[in-house]
């Protein structure tokens, strides 16, 4: 595969700690050319309450740099009075239009994945808004009546020519015993607002991959014609699929194997300022059908056609993957900010076992990893 140029090559910045683990970050450009960004720490451990009492919001990090370098900024501004905390999945941040589609109306957006207690991870999203560049924030809403099982995950949230705000989720569906079956066999559905996130509904419709083990999990969207969306998801079929939307997100069409070869993993979508899609994942065959590794390397491909089809991978991290001293690697849940200079691209790397089961690396696994960041130029 192509290997990668870099502005600034992968370098880790804020390291793990015994407590929590880097992972799912947001980042937004800010008006003086900072770049904020948020991170929610992982999943909590066995003292949830404890931990949900202390850190119910994310810690803020801003750059002055372009990425390079980041300080902490405090704890987020956000009125919390939820049960749960923002926790695993991921965020995201996004300048919202006005609804005359001026270009900018200085309202920036924040959704956040959630985990309730009860539930192995999920909880209905959360979303704010703030009018003063981040540093206050409204009232966190909940974008569903009632907490059932969604996973979003960061970089999900788009806004349509239409001006329709989208936010892709996983749906955990009900086994036969009646509880939810997390992680595995999930739906995607879009929450969609027509009035700026003032009020959210699910869309009437499911994207599914019918007798897949994993379904639908993690999707991400992008508009690619007016009104027409492309939802790329990770999936138990050895490669990211696609479901389309000719209606703004309200109902899917049956998902379709794309050439993006992968393992259950991680992956975000964006629309380059030239048009193009690009899709950060990891490519790499799974070790059986349905495995959730490997998780490695990290790469980005490519498309000039609205994602009908991709170019070959470019790597960007491909460390681990011939292990020194047995330290297998994962490098996941990138998010990206498109600046004048380049792409910067910030994910997180973890200890991975090579057997593909979770919690590898042992009990000292998080000294291994943690939030990297790269600056890339813009693909030719």
């Amino acid at each position: 595969m192509q290997r990668a140029t870099f502005i600034e090559p992968s370098a880790i910045f804020l390291p793990h700690t015994a407590e929590r683990a880097f992972i799912g970050p947001g980042m937004c450009r800010l008006p003086d050319g900072d770049i904020l960004m948020a991170a929610p720490w992982g999943r909590p451990p066995t003292d949830f309450e404890e931990l949900a009492a202390k850190h119910p919001v994310p810690m803020f990090y801003r750059s002055s740099d372009g990425g390079r370098t980041w300080r902490e900024a405090g704890r987020m501004n956000l009125p919390w009075g939820r049960t749960g905390m923002i926790s695993d999945g991921g965020i995201t941040f996004l300048w919202l239009r006005d609804p005359q589609g001026a270009p900018g109306s200085g309202r920036l957006a924040f959704l956040a994945h959630r985990h309730v207690l009860g539930f192995h991870g999920g909880g209905a999203p959360v979303f704010s808004i703030s009018t003063d560049g981040g540093c206050t924030w409204s009232s966190v809403q909940l974008l569903a009546d009632r907490d059932e099982v969604y996973y979003v995950m960061n970089d999900r949230l788009i806004q349509l020519c239409s001006g329709r705000l989208v936010a892709p989720v996983a749906w955990a569906l009900f086994g036969s015993d009646g509880r939810y079956i997390e992680g595995d066999a999930c739906h995607g559905r879009c929450f969609l607002s027509d009035d700026s996130g003032a009020t959210w509904r699910l869309g009437r419709g499911e994207a599914i991959l019918p007798g897949d083990p994993r379904g639908i999990a993690e999707p991400c969207v992008a508009e690619v014609e007016d009104n027409r969306l492309l939802m790329l998801s990770r999936t138990g079929a050895g490669c990211l699929c696609a479901n389309w939307s000719d209606d703004g997100g309200e109902t899917w069409s049956v998902a379709e194997r794309t050439a993006l070869t992968s393992a259950c993993s991680s992956l975000t979508m964006h629309t380059l300022p030239d048009g193009r899609l690009i899709v950060f994942y990891n490519h790499a065959e799974p070790l059986y059908p349905g495995a959730f590794f490997p998780r490695n390397p990290l790469v980005y491909a490519l498309s000039s056609d609205g994602g009908r089809s991709w170019g070959e991978p470019v790597v960007i991290d491909d460390d681990g993957v011939a292990p020194i001293a047995g330290q297998h690697l994962q490098h996941i849940y990138p998010a990206a900010c498109f600046t004048d200079e380049g792409m910067l691209l910030v994910y997180s790397t973890h200890a991975a076992d090579p057997d593909g089961r979770f919690g590898g690396g042992g009990p000292d696994a998080w000294r291994i990893g943690g939030g990297k960041r790269c600056i890339l130029p813009y693909p030719d």
